[in-house]
């Protein structure tokens, strides 16, 4: 997880990095964020994650992509992020390994 902290207007906005999970509602994506930090008594990396509630305005995001948000201020009840942009969409992800599985199986058949 990258967590990184943007000053501008003397506030503190933190951004953090998902999938998204659900883009069934109109204007609003699940994204799972997952974070990991060492337990303070026994030394261990523990890996925990929650679902935010995402404002997308224009609806950019589709299931399985990886987004960056931000906090915002309150939108409706659950909703205090905004979606800052679209990392890497899965389709695009698709279309890459379909190629690699294609060079790597045509350079083969000599």
């Amino acid at each position: 997880m990258e967590e990184t902290v943007l000053k501008s207007k003397k506030l503190t906005q933190i951004s953090r990095i998902g999938m998204v999970v659900s883009d069934k509602s109109n204007k609003t994506r699940s994204i799972l964020v997952d974070r990991s930090f060492l337990h303070p008594i026994f030394k261990k990396i523990v890996r925990k994650s929650s679902v935010l509630l995402v404002h997308d305005e224009n609806n950019v995001s589709k299931e399985g992509d990886k987004v960056k948000i931000i906090e915002s201020r309150p939108v409706s009840k659950r909703k205090r992020w905004r979606l800052l942009s679209v990392i890497s969409a899965k389709e695009i992800i698709k279309e890459v390994t379909k190629k690699a599985t294609k060079e790597v199986t045509g350079s083969g058949d000599l």
